[in-house]
């Protein structure tokens, strides 16, 4: 919801408050105009009494009754006149009073919320994304006036997300933790906010995940299993600490959401390849070392997704295991070393030595899918024997996918 229009809510809820406050002060004055009444009724029935007793003992006379009862009525109308006068003007008074309060608070409440600061804020803003190269000044004026609102509506979400983002990117993660703290009281079970708090203690500790910032990361995971910044931190940190495994596993579950053409997931997959190397250099996995090349007669490869697929020579269409790595021209050096290992078999409890022999192969996808499409990059298909794993195996793509007829 925007500041505008929250201003405008807590507004109309000011005035509604005031209405109301003005019917009730006219309901109340309605109950004691009745009340009035009722005794005045009282009052002038038992004076009734009292004449038309004070006749039958003689006290006085008739005519003199008529005239005292005269008197009476008289005496009646001026007091309900009188009463009627000044309930309308304490009514009259409670709505004008009401009308002229509303202004009254309303301006003081807009500027004390903060609300006339996000003009200036949008102005400022305006300034900064005009700039070609914004001035520290105009910064520090954005960050204060960001800070004054805050102080004031503590609980607005975008702006303490904005606040950590630029602490995060200017380095200051320490107080980027605080803004995500903030955040996270707000909306305790986001996954993303989670990820991000830990990211920014993990970041300010010197890459170190201590037990709340692994209980938040935790979290994180429980919410959305595929939370991205959370697997990446739980991969580094495992690949720091040389539980190459884990890295693996981390790293292939952030490597399925991932767009294969950005920049990040060029980067997990080359620290995937690399863990993978390290865990079959140090015996914890079983695995195959892959050389692909790319025939000097095809030319420049295209952008897409290196797909290497081991089958079985049965033919089945069901890949035994599957490797992806994206590939972009001009930042991918080829030949390119490909580690496939029991992590990346598909079938599920079995491993590569489980079969008696192996076809793998290799292609390019433009578009970036493992079916093979017209147009794509492909090698012809090599076959090994179970025990020959820890051998190397080159492919060589040499050909492109003919259309289909």
């Amino acid at each position: 919801m925007s500041p505008i229009v929250l201003g405008l809510i807590l507004l109309l809820a000011l005035a509604m408050g005031l209405c109301l406050l003005a019917f009730r002060s006219r309901r109340v004055i309605g109950d004691d105009k009745a009340q009035h009444r009722q005794a005045q009724r009282d009052f002038y029935r038992q004076r009734q009494r009292e004449l038309l007793k004070d006749r039958e003992m003689g006290l006085i006379s008739e005519e003199q009754m008529a005239e005292l009862n005269a008197e009476l009525d008289k005496q009646l109308l001026e007091e309900n006149a009188e009463f009627t006068a000044r309930a309308g003007i304490s009514r009259g008074l409670v709505l004008w009073l009401s009308l002229l309060l509303l202004p009254a608070l309303a301006l003081p409440l807009y500027d004390y919320l903060g609300y006339r600061l996000d003009y200036r804020l949008l102005d400022v803003q305006q300034q900064l994304f005009a700039a070609d190269q914004p001035s520290e000044d105009d910064l520090h004026r954005f960050e204060a006036l960001v800070d004054d609102i805050l102080v004031r509506r503590p609980e607005n979400a975008e702006l303490l997300m904005t606040m950590a983002s630029i602490r995060r990117q200017q380095g200051n993660y320490a107080e980027a933790a605080q803004y995500y703290e903030r955040l996270l009281d707000l909306f305790p079970q986001d996954a993303d906010i989670l990820a991000q708090l830990a990211q920014a203690r993990y970041l300010s500790a010197n890459r170190v995940i201590d037990a709340q910032t692994r209980s938040l990361l935790e979290r994180s995971l429980a919410v959305n299993p595929q939370q991205g910044t959370a697997l990446g931190v739980l991969g580094i940190d495992a690949f720091a600490a040389g539980d190459y495994l884990n890295a693996i596993k981390y790293w292939q579950r952030l490597q399925m959401g991932l767009d294969p053409q950005t920049g990040e997931a060029m980067v997990i997959a080359a620290g995937l390849n690399e863990a993978k190397r390290l865990a079959i250099d140090a015996g914890s996995i079983e695995g195959l070392q892959l050389s692909v090349d790319i025939a000097p007669s095809l030319g420049n490869f295209p952008n897409g997704v290196l797909f290497v697929v081991v089958r079985e020579p049965s033919g089945s269409p069901m890949p035994v295991a599957a490797v992806r790595i994206p590939v972009r021209a001009g930042t991918a050096a080829f030949p390119l070393t490909v580690y496939v290992t029991d992590s990346d078999v598909i079938r599920q409890g079995a491993t590569l030595s489980d079969f008696d022999s192996l076809r793998v192969s290799a292609h390019i996808s433009v578009k970036g899918v493992a079916m093979r499409s017209p147009g794509d990059w492909v090698s012809a298909a090599a076959t090994l024997s179970g025990d020959a794993t820890s051998q190397p195996l080159s492919l060589l793509i040499d050909q492109l996918q003919p259309a289909t007829r």
